[in-house]
């Protein structure tokens, strides 16, 4: 059993250490075991009940994570907060009834989307978006177009998710070149950021989102901090990218669940990267601590490849039966997303490979020998050896200096 100090407890469940320190004394809290003064906490605890803490802000909107000046405005478009899912911190497990006591139509309905889209659930996430793609309030277009981008090229609808990705474009552009709204300019910069560093794209327009972030609301710049660790992934810059993990972590003063299980994962994709795989295994199982209670399975299909292995490794075994939801959306989402990337950047990746061949290929490529994949995996280094030379047929390739054109960083 892996444990947590209270107080990290405390912040993955949104409440306070004193509460934490009460249930433990109580024996509300299995397996939890005293250490001082203080307590070590299961780090798979979630409570049967809603804390009470949370039950007093359960269904309020992040009043208090909007800048006072947004807070006072008559004007509605001003006070919104795009993707106020992935903004809100709520009780973990009860996301469904969270969106449900969400006052505001328009965002509930925007809230409901976000969920049907980390839930895998494209389609009726697409659906949702729709009415508000073309909306003259710039804030849900922004949310709309940013659930639609990806939603899009996971259905196949590639020139859905394109258009979405041009407004999106535009949106910021037109932002930008407005007055003067800094929450605005900074929720235009966040989604469009998002949008083009996970889809591995350069920048196509002159924007800083570490210069936007401050204006942002907490539940977003915590996931903006995810963004920008994974941008210094990408750059295989993975200690600097897990510092920026870690040091989000520790400072969100409450646990915005969907926002933290991205970061987990980023946290997971470089310490696999600088092959610290138990620490690598213990963040996959905090990002799934959070996401299974509430179904949300989506993001762990995204980072498939670059999470080498992990997602077969804590998955197939203990939970099969989402293994193979995940491995579905995996499918799914790569598909589309290699055909967007070709067409924008014109980079070719690889599409032809099972999704082991592709963990295998990562590994390789990122300098693990025969032996430790074969260690990693559980396998002969025979399987490993075979495995990488049918890769070089289907590619295409003779040499491991070519395979590396075919890889996500």
């Amino acid at each position: 059993m892996n444990y947590e100090s209270s107080q990290r407890a405390a912040d993955r469940l949104g409440v306070s250490v004193r509460s934490i320190q009460k249930w433990a004394k109580e024996d509300r809290i299995p397996g939890a075991v005293r250490h001082g003064r203080s307590w070590m906490i299961p780090t798979d605890f979630v409570p049967v009940e809603q804390p009470e803490e949370q039950a007093k802000t359960a269904g309020q909107p992040e009043e208090q994570a909007r800048p006072a000046e947004q807070q006072c405005s008559s004007d509605s478009r001003a006070a919104r907060i795009a993707m106020p899912l992935l903004n809100s911190a709520y009780p973990v497990g009860k996301c469904r009834e969270f969106i449900d006591s969400i006052r505001d139509e328009d965002d509930r309905a925007i809230a409901w989307g976000e969920y049907y889209y980390f839930s895998g659930q494209q389609e009726l996430a697409a659906k949702m978006m729709e009415p508000y793609k073309d909306s003259d309030d710039p804030v849900l277009r922004y949310s709309a177009n940013l659930v639609e981008f990806f939603s899009g090229f996971t259905l196949g609808q590639i020139d859905q998710a394109m258009r979405a990705f041009r407004q999106l474009h535009e949106d910021m552009e037109a932002a930008f070149q407005a007055e003067p709204a800094p929450l605005l300019q900074a929720m235009g910069a966040f989604t469009f950021t998002a949008a083009s560093v996970l889809l591995h794209l350069p920048m196509a327009y002159e924007v800083d989102l570490q210069q936007q972030i401050s204006y942002l609301p907490e539940g977003l710049k915590l996931w903006s901090c995810y963004l920008l660790a994974h941008k210094a992934y990408l750059e295989e810059n993975y200690s600097g990218s897990l510092a920026i993990a870690e040091l989000a972590m520790s400072m969100s003063r409450k646990l915005y669940p969907i926002a933290s299980i991205y970061v987990h994962l980023v946290a997971a994709m470089d310490l696999m990267s600088l092959k610290r795989v138990e620490e690598a295994k213990q963040h996959i199982a905090q990002a799934w601590t959070l996401a299974r209670s509430d179904g949300l399975i989506e993001p762990f299909g995204e980072h498939h490849g670059l999470l080498q292995g992990l997602i077969e490794l804590f998955f197939q075994k203990d939970y099969p039966e989402e293994f193979e939801k995940i491995i579905a959306i995996t499918y799914s989402f790569s598909a589309g997303w290699r055909k967007i990337h070709l067409m924008i950047s014109d980079h070719e990746v690889a599409d032809n490979l099972t999704t082991t061949e592709f963990t295998i290929s990562m590994l390789y490529n990122r300098g693990w020998t025969a032996k430790e994949i074969a260690a990693y995996m559980n396998v002969a280094p025979r399987t490993i050896t075979n495995t990488i030379q049918i890769i070089y047929q289907k590619l295409g390739i003779s040499s491991k200096r070519e395979l590396g054109q075919f890889m996500l960083t």
